[in-house]
């Protein structure tokens, strides 16, 4: 067995506590089908908006954004990997705007910041740049883990390691209750 990074060790617990709570495949493995406990099972996206009018409450809208974010920059990377571009730039350029010195709300530059990000926050204003990071890196280290091309699943988990990392250090001490 390889030793596994801690981005990668994340998502496998997560992966663990997934079985118990089937909300987490959502972060774990987005391509999954999402769980809803009274409708039954949607797909991705729109498809499961579509199946309840009401609006999203602003932590879980607030956790679809960083998501898609995550998979658009994701996808966008294999798409231009495909087309000779050098997945390892692409990403360190992602990471730098989602690692951003001096701290600031993360969101890459290219990217349409989403209302939910532009405040007020639904949790703790200080939690939020740890948030985007942590969520940004299980849904890289997803696709570290599932693609086959070493260059990017390389690429991919080197960035998810980073924000993880950055997220960790970036964190306020959780209160005890």
């Amino acid at each position: 067995m390889t030793d596994l990074s801690s981005a990668s060790k994340t998502v496998r617990v997560l992966e663990l506590l997934a079985h118990l709570d089937p909300r987490l495949w959502e972060i774990v493995n987005p391509r999954q089908p999402l769980f809803s406990g009274t409708v039954g099972v949607g797909s991705a996206g729109a498809g499961r908006l579509s199946l309840n009018p009401q609006p999203l409450p602003p932590r879980e809208a607030m956790l679809f954004a960083i998501r898609d974010m995550s998979l658009a920059a994701a996808e966008a990377t294999i798409a231009a990997s495909m087309a000779g571009g050098d997945p390892s730039e692409i990403l360190k350029e992602v990471g730098d705007d989602l690692c951003p010195d001096p701290p600031r709300i993360p969101w890459p530059r290219k990217w349409p910041v989403p209302v939910q990000m532009q405040g007020p926050f639904p949790i703790d204003a200080t939690r939020v740049r740890p948030v985007v990071q942590a969520t940004a890196a299980l849904v890289f280290q997803t696709y570290a883990d599932r693609t086959t091309d070493e260059v990017l699943s390389t690429s991919f988990a080197r960035l998810a390691d980073r924000l993880l990392e950055t997220a960790v250090k970036a964190a306020p001490p959780t209160p005890t209750p």
